[in-house]
């Protein structure tokens, strides 16, 4: 009964995404269809009643972090600040180094340090003010967003998800895994461009710029995570840009320390507040009731909020009151609808863990040595999907996989690689980044493109994993 109820549900949120072209439609939709077949089922009142209370102490945490990457965003824009930016970056002979740079470098760098949807909603409007269209401003960030997932903010979604505090066995499987993705997603990242701006590729002359990048990422990337599962992203993310920067962009178009400092410093200052907010109140939260989740005091939507505060205090000072109250105005308007969309597609998540997880559990452990390697990174992709966040995915799909007696490391490897895979097609990601670029672009088209991504790492993945099995 429980998978016919989750399959109808999950019907119903495709078909108002794919056929109604209404992501909103089809949450409700799943939500409702959902709650009549545990009602008919004489469930619980707890069992409804505090997923559902959940998820809208999720979908307030989720508008905070909304609200607050979109004013930070109408403030900077509407200040011209990227005017030199778009200028500088407009003269480089390869657009796909801009790509590298944003999408891939800068991207890993943010997930290092905050996760949490951050990062594509940073680098999305980056890439409208530089040029590209928007699905290309949505679709690349998303798909270079997935090695740095692996790591995510941290370490979270394996301290999190898996429990996993040091560079074991399973980190080493998972940095081993992901070192051919890390490798060829320069490829990916320049047919996808090619697709979503209608262009050509020069293969012959960019080969050389992808290849290096790749090498530029990885190098850092397993040299960090042999040691540590905290800061693999960041470090990638730092010195793969410096060495990509130094060795593939030529000398008279690289930008002087100024221009990078003056285009940046917002989003350095941004970062600075948010290490101390994370080191100060990350261990706190509001416990409103139990088992309600707890309201966490680290709140990256309030440091998006308090930067835009500052940025506007620095170059405004006697009309920051007015220039506040104004964007403020502008992004509640703009936030209105992905609001509700957010609101249905979160606390559907949230009704549906605990039987998804029991599924899980209860199926996993019958199958075979070789479809397990099969079925796991799948299991992480969905469970991304459905969560909107790799360390939920590993915190609900963990315990079915541990059912399993054998190759347990490699295993949670994959099922951990798989999870920072989704994070590309999640909708919840989908919608948030959508909201910021604000252009009516269909969640559809953006799954079109980035389903290539997952369908070719996934691939890669199963095939080296099988020399450790």
């Amino acid at each position: 009964m429980n998978v016919l109820m989750l399959l109808l549900s999950f019907l119903a949120l495709l078909t108002g995404v794919f056929v109604f072209k209404k992501l909103w439609l089809g949450a409700m939709a799943a939500v409702i269809i959902y709650l009549i077949f545990k009602i008919s089922m004489h469930a619980s009142f707890d069992t409804i009643t505090v997923p559902l209370s959940s998820g809208f102490l999720i979908s307030f945490e989720l508008t905070l972090l909304l609200f607050g990457a979109f004013l930070f965003y109408n403030i900077l824009s509407s200040n011209n600040h990227f005017n030199d930016f778009n200028n500088i970056t407009s003269a480089f002979s390869s657009k796909l180094s801009i790509v590298i740079i944003l999408c891939l470098f800068m991207g890993s760098f943010m997930e290092g340090i905050a996760g949490f949807g951050i990062p594509t909603m940073l680098i999305a409007p980056l890439m409208l003010v530089v040029g590209f269209k928007p699905l290309t401003s949505i679709v690349l960030p998303l798909a270079a967003n997935t090695i740095a997932v692996t790591f995510g903010a941290l370490g979270t979604p394996l301290k999190i998800g898996l429990g996993i505090n040091t560079s074991d066995e399973t980190v080493l499987l998972t940095l081993l895994l992901n070192s051919l993705p890390a490798l060829t997603l320069p490829f990916i990242m320049a047919f996808l461009y090619g697709k979503t701006e209608q262009l050509k590729i020069d293969w012959r002359k960019e080969w050389k710029i992808l290849l290096g990048a790749g090498f530029c990422y990885l190098i850092p990337y397993l040299s960090t995570g042999y040691f540590s599962i905290e800061y693999p992203s960041v470090v990638a993310g730092v010195f793969g840009l410096i060495s990509f920067v130094f060795f593939f962009i030529p000398k008279k178009e690289n930008p002087s320390l100024t221009f990078w400092w003056n285009t940046f410093y917002p989003y350095l200052l941004f970062v600075f507040l948010l290490v101390i907010a994370k080191y100060y109140l990350g261990d706190y939260a509001w416990k409103i009731k139990e088992p309600l989740k707890p309201i966490s005091f680290y709140q990256p939507g309030v440091v998006f909020i308090l930067t835009g505060i500052l940025y506007l205090f620095l170059i405004k000072k006697r009309q920051l009151v007015l220039a506040l109250f104004h964007q403020s105005k502008t992004t509640v308007f703009k936030i209105a609808k992905p609001i509700l969309t957010i609101v249905f597609l979160v606390c559907f998540t949230q009704l549906i863990q605990q039987d998804v997880s029991g599924i899980a559990h209860r199926y996993y452990s019958d199958l075979s040595k070789t479809v397990q390697v099969f079925i796991t990174p799948v299991m992480g992709v969905s469970g991304s999907f459905i969560t909107g966040s790799a360390s939920m995915s590993n915190l609900l799909l963990s315990n079915g996989v541990r059912s399993s007696n054998t190759n347990l490391p490699l295993l949670l490897a994959l099922l951990n690689t798989g999870s920072a895979i989704g994070n590309a097609i999640s909708l919840q990601n989908i919608v948030m980044v959508k909201s910021i670029i604000n252009y009516p672009i269909r969640i559809e088209k953006v799954l079109q493109y980035n389903l290539v991504v997952i369908g070719f790492y996934l691939a890669l993945t199963i095939a080296v994993s099988f020399i450790f099995l």
